[in-house]
């Protein structure tokens, strides 16, 4: 066998191969779908503190792996510890103005209770006047009579001197005695609203503690608001990590001023990627979320993954670019 025949030969087996490898490939591409334009995605978490100061320490360093809850950051937080001894010393005051309506109340009952009970004794005082007005009556007027029949019989010189003189006596006893009855029975009577105007004056006096003592506790509750309020943002001087990942763009230099809401560094969530992968329009008639796919990271060569897809974006990465692309809309 010449050699004309033995190239002839290795031709027509390299041509068979490509055509072979070529036709191959064909298939493939007509029944899948490739591109060069994709990345690894995950989430970025910045980190954002919650209250202003300056940065006292910092406790981590860029692309460093860190876990939720790390401290990142130490503000200096002698000014929210200020306002916190500032809450706590209010909310002592507003305690002791209420303790001291308190005691006010209890004072005031105790006092009512001392005029109620005068108010009783004088109602039984004035009870036991009448009774004296009411027997000094009886006496005043039997006396009265008993002094005009004798006056009539001393007239007519049947009864003696003597025993008229005593019959007047008993009737000027008896009004005096009547005078007397009446004047204790006023007396009583006076205790009785003079006690009964000190009960209302009291009452009125623990109705209005009573709404100082209501208006202590709102004080109470407002006082202890602001404490909890001081004590959360004093929490804030201590900046952690959101999530657990891999910390980055540092973006703060110790004895920083740093603003609440100023992003300070970021946290990569290294637990959860995925691949966003950008298709032309024509690639994705087949495409299906759950489809297999077969990834070739260029980091590692040769190696290969295998994923499904997840989803797909609502529109094109030209729309959600930062000048995305106008276009006048077609109308008929």
């Amino acid at each position: 066998m010449n050699k004309s025949t033995i190239f002839r030969i290795a031709g027509v087996v390299v041509l068979v191969v490509a055509i072979f490898f070529g036709y191959s490939e064909f298939r493939y591409l007509q029944r899948h779908e490739t591109t060069d334009d994709a990345q690894i995605d995950g989430d970025v978490n910045p980190v954002i503190p919650k209250a202003s100061g300056y940065v006292k320490a910092i406790r981590f360093a860029d692309n460093q792996p860190v876990k939720a809850g790390d401290t990142l950051l130490v503000l200096d937080d002698a000014d929210y510890r200020i306002r916190v001894e500032q809450a706590e010393a209010a909310l002592q005051s507003a305690m002791a103005a209420a303790g001291v309506s308190r005691s006010q109340v209890g004072v005031a009952s105790a006092t009512i209770q001392s005029s109620q009970a005068s108010v009783f004794t004088a109602r039984n005082q004035v009870a036991t006047a009448q009774a004296n007005v009411v027997a000094a009556q009886a006496r005043a007027r039997k006396s009265g009579q008993d002094f005009e029949r004798y006056s009539r019989l001393l007239a007519e010189k049947t009864v003696p001197q003597q025993q008229f003189d005593a019959v007047e006596a008993e009737r000027d006893a008896a009004n005096a005695q009547l005078q007397a009855a009446q004047a204790q029975l006023q007396t009583a009577q006076a205790q009785v609203a003079a006690a009964g105007t000190q009960t209302g004056i009291t009452s009125s006096q623990r109705r209005a503690t009573e709404g100082q003592i209501t208006v202590a506790q709102a004080a109470i509750k407002q006082r202890q608001t602001d404490l909890d309020l001081a004590k959360l943002q004093l929490s804030y001087t201590i900046v952690r990590a959101p999530i657990s990942g891999v910390v980055s763009k540092r973006a703060v230099q110790l004895g920083q001023l740093v603003q609440a809401g100023q992003a300070v560094c970021s946290v990569v969530n290294t637990s959860t990627l995925w691949v966003t992968a950008n298709f032309k329009e024509t690639q994705l008639n087949q495409m299906q979320p759950g489809q297999t796919v077969t990834i070739d990271i260029d980091a590692f060569d040769g190696e290969k993954l295998t994923g499904k897809v997840g989803s797909f974006a609502g529109a094109t990465g030209a729309k959600f670019s930062l000048l995305p692309p106008t276009m006048q809309r077609a109308t008929t």
